[in-house]
C-alpha cells in the first residue's frame, strides 16, 4: 500500500504543474475510494432502517409508530440540518480534520444504535449518526476532487455520488438478508468495521486541501437558525397526522419555519463568515441543480421507503424476497452512473440529465398504472424499478457534478454541504409525507396517489433542466 511518501510525491506532482489531463494516480483512486466510503455510510443510514422498521417497533414495548418514525426521519433530519454546518466547518477548520471527526462519530453512533437498550437511546444514537455523517460527507468530495485531471472531474463526482446513492438503494436489500438470519441490531453493528476501514483509509490516503482560516467569527446564530428551519418543517410533517394538520402545534411549526428561513438567509447575506453563502445561488448551474434536487430527491428517498413497505404490507413478501426484489434497481443505477459520467466528460450534463428525468418519471407512472393488489412482479413492479434505476442512476449521481460545476475550489465543501443538505432534507420530508398519507394502513389507493405525485414531481425536472441549466460541457 502507498505510504506517506507517496502522498508527498503526489503533492510535488501537483505543485509542479503536471498535465491537467494526465491519468489519475493510484493514490488518487484510493483517496476517492476512501472518500466515497464515508458517503456510502451516510447514505446507507438513510434507508437501511426502512425494512427493519416493524421489527424495531415490535422490540420496544409501548413504542408508537409516530414516535418510532423518528428512527427514520430523525436521522434524515439530523443529517440534513447539520450538513450546512459540516461544509462550513470543513472549509474553516480543515477538511481532513472534520472528515475524521465525522467517521469517529459514525463508529460510536452505529455501535450505540446496535446496542440500544431502549427506544430513547436508539433515537439519540441515530441523531449522532446523522450529525456525524453530515460532518464527513461535505468534506469527503472536497478532499479528492483536486487530485484528478479536470477532464475527468465530472466522472469523479459522478462516481462519488453514485457510490452513495447506490448504497442507499441497496441498503434495504442488505437489511433484508440480515433480518432473515439475525436481529435488526446487526444492520447498525455491521457499519462499525466499515467506518473503521474508512478512518484507516483517511489517515493513509487523504491529505488536507485547504488552509484553515480562524481569523473571522463563525456564525453560530446562523447555525441555529438554519438547522431550526429544517427541524420545524420535518417535525410538522411527521407529526401532523397525529397532531392534526390544522392543530396549533402543526401550524406553529410551519409558521416558525416560514419566519426563521428568511431571517437565516438575510443574516447569511450580511455575516462575514456565514454558514450559508447566498451568493452561491447567483451561479446558474448551482441554482438550477439544487432546484432539480428539490423534486428529484424527494422521489428517490420516498420510493426507497415505499417499495419495501408495499411489498411487505400489500403483497405479503417475506424480508429475503423483498431484498432480492429491490436489488436490481440500485445495481442498474450504479452501472448507468459510471457510463453517464464518461458521457458527461465529453458532451456535458444537460441533455443526459433531462432524458434521465423523463425515464425516471415513466417508472413512477408505470407503478401508478399497473401496480395493485394482485401480485404481478415481472409486469407491474420490475419494469418500473428498472426505469427508475436508469433515470435516478444518472440524475442523482450527476446532480452533484451539475451543482458544483462552476463553484470556486475554496467554496467546494460549503457548496457541497448546501447541496447535500437540500437533497436529504427533501428526502426526509418526502418520507414523512408518505408516512402521513399512508396513515398506518396498506390501502392500495393511497399508494396509487403517491405514485402519481412522484411521477409529476419527477417529470417537472425535465423542462427545468433543459431550459434552465447552462449549455456546454461540464
Amino acid at each position: 500500500m502507498p505510504s506517506v511518501f507517496d502522498v508527498v510525491a503526489l503533492d510535488e506532482d501537483l505543485a509542479s504543474g503536471a498535465d491537467p489531463d494526465a491519468p489519475a494516480s493510484r493514490q488518487a483512486k484510493l483517496a476517492l475510494a476512501t472518500a466515497s466510503l464515508a458517503f456510502v455510510l451516510a447514505s446507507v443510514n438513510v434507508t437501511v432502517t426502512n425494512l427493519a422498521f416493524p421489527d424495531i417497533v415490535a422490540s420496544f414495548s409501548g413504542a408508537s409508530s409516530a414516535m418510532a418514525g423518528w428512527i427514520i426521519s430523525g436521522y434524515a433530519l439530523a443529517f440534513a440540518s447539520t450538513m450546512l454546518a459540516g461544509g462550513r466547518l470543513a472549509d474553516r477548520y480543515g477538511r481532513l480534520l472534520i472528515f475524521q471527526v465525522g467517521l469517529v462519530g459514525l463508529i460510536f453512533g452505529s455501535l450505540a444504535a446496535g446496542l440500544a437498550p431502549n427506544l430513547t437511546v436508539l433515537l439519540i444514537a441515530r441523531a449522532v449518526q446523522g450529525i456525524c455523517g453530515a460532518l464527513a460527507v461535505p468534506s469527503s468530495l472536497a478532499l479528492v476532487i483536486a487530485l484528478f485531471p479536470s477532464s475527468r472531474q465530472a466522472s469523479v463526482i459522478g462516481l462519488w455520488a453514485a457510490a452513495g446513492m447506490s448504497a442507499a438503494g441497496l441498503a434495504p436489500g442488505m437489511a433484508a438478508v440480515i433480518l432473515q438470519f439475525g436481529s435488526w441490531r446487526w444492520i447498525y453493528l455491521v457499519l462499525v468495521p466499515i467506518a473503521m476501514i474508512g478512518l484507516v483509509g483517511a489517515r493513509r490516503y487523504l491529505r488536507e486541501t485547504i488552509e484553515p482560516d480562524l481569523t473571522r467569527p463563525l456564525d453560530l446564530v446562523g447555525m441555529v437558525l438554519g438547522s431550526s428551519s429544517v427541524l420545524f418543517v420535518v417535525l410538522a410533517t411527521l407529526q401532523g397526522g397525529s397532531w392534526g394538520w390544522t392543530s396549533p402545534q402543526t401550524m406553529g411549526c410551519f409558521g416558525a419555519a416560514v419566519v426563521l428561513l428568511p431571517v437565516f438567509v438575510a443574516r447569511s447575506a450580511r455575516h462575514p463568515e456565514p454558514l450559508f453563502d447566498p451568493r452561491l445561488f447567483r451561479i446558474r448551474s448551482f441554482a438550477v441543480a439544487n432546484a432539480v434536487a428539490t423534486f428529484g430527491m424527494a422521489g428517490a428517498f420516498t420510493s426507497w421507503f415505499l417499495w419495501p413497505v408495499f411489498l411487505s404490507g400489500v403483497w405479503g413478501y417475506d424480508k429475503l424476497t423483498i431484498g432480492m426484489s429491490l436489488t436490481p434497481s440500485p445495481i442498474i443505477s450504479a452501472v448507468v452512473a459510471v457510463l453517464g459520467g464518461r458521457w458527461a466528460d465529453k458532451h456535458g450534463l444537460r441533455g443526459m440529465m433531462t432524458l434521465a428525468a423523463v425515464i425516471g418519471s415513466l417508472g413512477q407512472l408505470w407503478l401508478w398504472l399497473f401496480l395493485g393488489q394482485e401480485v404481478q412482479f415481472w409486469f407491474a413492479f420490475f419494469p418500473a424499478t428498472v426505469m427508475f434505476g436508469i433515470g435516478m442512476g444518472i440524475l442523482a449521481s450527476h446532480l452533484n457534478s451539475a451543482a458544483l460545476r462552476d463553484v470556486p475550489p475554496e467554496s467546494m465543501a460549503t457548496a457541497n454541504g448546501v447541496h447535500q443538505a437540500l437533497r436529504y432534507a427533501v428526502g426526509g420530508l418526502g418520507v414523512a409525507v408518505s408516512i402521513a398519507v399512508l396513515g398506518g394502513t396498506n390501502e392500495v389507493d393511497r399508494y396509487t396517489t403517491l405514485w402519481m405525485l412522484l411521477a409529476i414531481s419527477q417529470f417537472a425536472i425535465a423542462p427545468l433542466l433543459w431550459f434552465g441549466y447552462p449549455k456546454g460541457r461540464s
